[in-house]
């Protein structure tokens, strides 16, 4: 039985993970968005409209290439006011991790003179390509943002200007699934495996994304954009034949790596030649999102030991999760030719009721600060003749305490703790348009 259980033990390291966004969504795409706490529906003239609205892809009338690394640096915590029960499982916080984002924006010329453009948007870990792993709802862990630097987000869209200031793109962004069986059969008298099989199936799961761009003056551009939700949904089966004894099946699945569905609204304004204002809302479905905990279902069939079936399974959890509306603010300062200071601010409000039952996941609402700046000069080396930008990116995004009181007495955790804390983020993004 050793063996068997030890395949279970593979099936939960293959399961479930508690986050629930995307980098992009949470913390930015590039450096310059990231300035400005993505308030980007409206303002985004580059690549990064292939995650916040496609049609303002079409803005762009030369190729247009970004490249840059993103570091997360969370400091999430829990503060017991007794100190931590010792039966309580320790916290499952996010750990840092650093990551590479690609940005490419092609126009389309020739008869149709460049009012078709396609953009391709990668985000690529460089510690944990895709980080998935089982926690037992008991274990207090950050739902939007456990593993948020730990996942491959790939974006892709096309856009198409219908007249001047009108644009509409479409796209999909992607994510994998995984799918898998393991059969064994065991001889319990010889301690001799007869059988060992395993098959396990990565798919592809995409979500679309929709966005209508309006340029209607000079000064003023409105953007609406949707991302359909994405999720990583995974199913493991192992059925271990155990010789003259019975079958145990053991059936795991869940859904991971989930993200919500979104509608966003934003506005840009150009108060003055040098001083560009821009506000988005966004509607988060939270409200549809799965138990992020793995699903177990166990059958004995114990007929040759005149057992009977025997069956376990878990229950899911009702998150009880809320859909938000969360604002964001974003500025962007040219006091020289060359040169831009910017700035944002955004308010990320929990789907989540504090975590007074059985559960512990943890969130919080979220204030969000950006600051940063580029500058822009000519390719030193004159290879070509259109020039350099280099944006950075300082974020601070804080996690506000939030006490989670315990109803039962008898809880794990006794009477409960207040989590919270502060999440750095740091981007440096390369930027260049091609003659």
């Amino acid at each position: 039985m050793r063996a068997g259980a030890g395949l279970l033990v593979l099936g939960a390291a293959l399961a479930g993970t508690p986050a629930r966004a995307s980098l992009f969504d949470a913390y930015g795409f590039g450096a310059r968005a990231a300035s400005m706490a993505g308030a980007h529906a409206a303002f985004a003239d580059d690549y990064t409209g292939v995650f916040y609205n496609p049609g303002a892809l079409a803005q762009r009338k030369r190729a247009h290439v970004g490249l840059g690394v993103d570091g997360l640096f969370p400091d999430l915590g829990l503060t017991y006011a007794d100190g931590r029960p010792d039966e309580a499982p320790p916290a499952a916080m996010p750990d840092p991790n650093v990551g590479a984002h690609l940005g490419v924006l092609f126009p389309l010329g020739g008869l149709i003179e460049n009012r078709v453009a396609l953009g391709i948007g990668l985000f690529l870990p460089a510690i944990q390509v895709t980080r998935v792993e089982a926690l037992d709802p008991q274990t207090p862990q950050a739902y939007r943002y456990g593993a948020l630097p730990d996942k491959l987000n790939l974006a892709v869209a096309a856009a198409f200007e219908l007249a001047p200031g009108w644009a509409v793109g479409a796209g999909f962004h992607f994510l994998g699934g995984l799918d898998g069986t393991a059969d064994v059969q065991l001889d319990l008298l010889t301690q001799r495996f007869t059988r060992k099989d395993l098959r396990v199936d990565v798919t592809g799961a995409a979500g679309l994304t929709l966005g209508l761009h309006v340029q209607p003056t000079d000064t003023l551009r409105l953007g609406l954009s949707f991302r359909d939700d994405l999720r990583l949904d995974y199913r493991l089966l192992t059925r271990i034949d155990l010789l003259d004894t019975g079958l145990l099946e053991a059936d795991i699945r869940g859904v991971a790596l989930y993200t919500p569905q979104q509608y966003t609204l934003g506005v840009a304004w150009a108060a003055r030649a040098d001083l560009d204002l821009t506000a988005d809302v966004v509607w988060s479905r939270w409200s549809q999102a799965p138990d992020p905990a793995a699903v177990f279902k166990v059958v004995l069939d114990g007929e040759p030991l005149g057992l009977g079936e025997l069956e376990a399974a878990t229950t899911p959890v009702d998150l009880a999760a809320q859909d938000t509306l969360a604002p964001r603010l974003g500025a962007e300062w040219r006091p020289a030719e060359g040169w831009a200071v910017r700035g944002g601010y955004a308010w990320q409000p929990t789907p989540l009721p504090a975590q007074t039952g059985f559960a512990n996941y943890v969130d919080s609402d979220t204030h969000q600060l950006g600051l940063g700046g580029g500058v822009t000069f000519a390719d030193p080396l004159a290879i070509h003749r259109s020039p350099i930008t280099l944006d950075l990116a300082v974020q601070l995004t804080w996690m506000r305490g939030r006490a989670h009181a315990k109803a039962d007495p008898a809880d794990v955790h006794g009477a409960g703790y207040e989590a919270g804390g502060p999440i750095w983020h740091a981007a440096f993004t390369f930027r260049h348009d091609f003659d």
